[in-house]
């Protein structure tokens, strides 16, 4: 850890300078972009970067909370030479190493030059509705490669010394569907890079090159050294982790995203060794390996800033973390895999470290959250102009955990918070469809003394053939959110298409769905546990469940032993509904996992991955599926194979 320079007044200056200033960037790209999923729901993100690559600043207001822990120096040192004026741009997550983590977010980055020297680095990304692919807005979970996801941009230079580069401009609208609204986003992200740049050079004006060069580095300093005392107040230990991904396409089985976090002193190490192999679907998460990447570090990071709100959030917060992460897994994929739904692989991951902190902290961590960001979007033509047109519909994220003081959140996540919803109206006016209920589910919050946020129910009627839908990010269609100290675990995904009629059906995981004029569409989203016994939640705060409609006075009744009279508790009948009860303890990961786990004890998963990890790369897509078809054979004939028993099936299947 560098020895800090700058004094404690002006460091506090600085950081809340730096501050103000990616906010303001995040404000200018919100204020001017054009798609809804920017300017509504909030998909996009502003940061400055260190010449080293580092993030220094990154907005908590606005914008997603997934800038701190960018390899900003992959983008960086793409370039041999960079003079002022000066814009990039880049999507692919192969040329870029990990800064981009799928097609659909756009980077652009310019330096920022003071006196001759690049002091620092402007960084934007928005999430494009639409970068082409083989869908309507380019994310489908049966991708089976890259090149079936849409236009890949290595790094190049938009702007050259101040001038546009028509050529690539050309390039990137004619490979996607929405050019026009393609272009305005990329131009709020100029907007925003222009912001930066003018605001930095202010900063340097006042307070002097050197002194900003030095702050930009001491901030660094000073978040390493903040969060190194929170990590030395986790008890030292190794604690394990693992949980599932029902990946519906390209694997015969749910998909195990596996744990480590080793606590020593004021260092953590997060080890992912036992996650499951990359797949042959779009649910691959390209690190890269890279270290605190920030599709790996978010909890943590929101750990911290939970105990001190102030700790300067950048990419220092990031070096006491050390990370081990297979080549070849689906968090660190070969190049070339699909990527496009890694979003709910990265929630997955968030749930492992929460899952761990449970263990060591278990007074003051909460239940787990739903575990799923299910974004849906649709398109059709324009009947009177001929364009086609993309929307998101609806960021559907389910309920928090219950929390050790609170109950969890209604209808947002701990994972997803950052995403805000789409207005009703701005939905209708912008497509053919009418909202027909937007609220929260009744009965869908995991009971707990502290109960689990309730999750949302959207239904959606279409008033135009040929509109198509799609959803990536859908989860927990079978395996649970966990609940905590004996609170139940979450509630489960739906999606139907046509609820309540003769011809309704699940749809699950969605690829592409045409829907016809009057069709309706229903999703309720997942649910984050509960946290405590649910007979120990005070009688009165379950009748204020029933009354505001979270909970039913059946579900009152079964899962609180509160019974309810009319609008009143009946306090005999709960009493005596309640004498006796045994005290629920421990955590409940629901009856889908426990069955599962029977025919697949972690221990032969981790073997299986092990030896799969062992055979060169292109051999494991061949031997995955007969392998696993064979080891279920005998783990059902009570004969779970170990290492060496899975190395003979190898050898004798390949």
């Amino acid at each position: 850890m560098s020895p800090i320079r700058t004094s404690p007044v002006q460091l506090e200056i600085f950081r809340n300078r730096f501050q103000a200033i990616v906010e303001e960037m995040a404000s200018v790209t919100l204020r001017t972009g054009f798609t809804v999923f920017v300017k509504e729901t909030g998909d996009f993100g502003a940061c400055l970067v260190a010449p080293t690559g580092e993030v220094l600043a990154a907005p908590t207001e606005a914008a997603v909370s997934l800038m701190v822990g960018l390899p900003g120096w992959e983008a960086i040192g793409a370039f041999e030479h960079y003079e002022e004026g000066d814009v990039c741009i880049a999507n692919d997550p192969d040329t870029t190493r990990g800064l981009s983590t799928h097609l659909p977010d756009i980077w652009v980055w310019r330096p920022i030059f003071v006196e001759g020297e690049i002091i620092a680095f402007a960084f934007n990304f928005i999430h494009s509705s639409d970068v082409g692919g083989r869908v309507l807005g380019s994310i489908t979970p049966v991708a089976r490669d890259v090149w079936e996801e849409g236009l890949r941009i290595p790094p190049l230079k938009l702007i050259k010394a101040g001038v546009m580069n028509d050529d690539v401009v050309r390039l990137i609208l004619l490979n996607c569907r929405i050019p026009d609204q393609n272009w305005g986003d990329i131009k709020a992200e100029l907007a925003s890079l222009t912001t930066a740049e003018r605001r930095v050079k202010e900063l340097a004006v006042r307070y002097g090159r050197d002194a900003v060069r030095d702050g930009i580095a001491d901030l660094l300093s000073s978040a390493e050294e903040r969060a190194r005392k929170i990590i030395a107040t986790i008890p030292d230990g190794r604690y394990s982790a693992s949980d599932y991904m029902e990946i519906e396409v390209g694997v015969d089985r749910p998909i195990r995203i596996a744990l480590t976090m080793e606590v020593r002193g004021d260092e953590i190490l997060l080890d992912f060794t036992g996650s499951d192999l990359q797949v042959r679907a779009a649910f691959n998460l390209p690190t890269y390996g890279q270290p605190g990447h920030y599709m790996m570090s978010l909890a943590m990071l929101n750990y911290f800033r939970t105990l001190d709100p102030e700790i300067p959030y950048n990419s220092g917060l990031t070096r006491p973390m050390k990370m081990t992460i297979p080549q070849g897994t689906i968090l660190n994929p070969d190049p070339g895999r699909a990527y496009g739904v890694r979003a709910a692989t990265f929630i997955r991951v968030m749930d492992c470290i929460m899952a761990c902190l449970a263990q060591a902290l278990p007074d003051a961590t909460p239940a787990a959250s739903a575990g799923a960001i299910a974004i849906v979007l649709v398109s059709n033509m324009d009947m009177e102009t001929g364009k086609r047109r993309i929307t998101v519909a609806q960021p559907l994220t389910g309920g928090s955990g219950g929390r050790p003081a609170q109950d969890g959140v209604d209808g947002t996540s701990f994972t997803g918070g950052w995403l805000r919803n789409v207005p009703n109206e701005v939905l209708e006016a912008e497509m053919p469809l009418i909202v027909e209920e937007y609220g929260y589910a009744t009965d869908s919050a995991a009971a707990g003394r502290l109960r689990g946020g309730a999750g949302i129910r959207f239904r959606m009627r279409n008033l135009q053939d040929g509109t198509a839908l799609t959803a990536r990010g859908l989860e927990r269609f079978q395996f649970n959110a966990w609940g905590s100290h004996g609170g139940k675990a979450g509630a489960n995904t739906q999606v139907v298409l046509n609820p309540g009629t003769d011809s309704a059906r699940d749809l699950g995981q969605i690829d592409l769905v045409e829907l016809k004029r009057g069709d309706r569409v229903e999703f309720v989203s997942p649910t984050g546990g509960g946290y405590g016994d649910p007979f120990q939640r005070p009688p009165a705060q379950v009748l204020a469940d029933v009354v505001q409609g979270y909970v039913s006075p059946g579900a009152a009744q079964a899962l609180y032993g509160v019974v309810i009279d009319g609008a009143a508790v009946d306090e005999a009948a709960t009493e005596k509904l309640r004498r006796g009860h045994e005290p629920a303890t421990g955590t409940d990961r629901g009856a889908k996992r426990a069955a599962f786990e029977r025919d697949w004890p972690e221990e032969v998963q981790a073997a299986m991955i092990a030896a799969l990890l062992d055979r060169p790369a292109p051999q494991r897509d061949t031997l995955r599926g007969p392998l696993e078809a064979a080891i279920l054979t005998e783990t059902r004939a009570g004969n779970p194979p170990d290492r060496a028993r899975i190395d003979a099936l190898i050898d004798k299947l390949f």
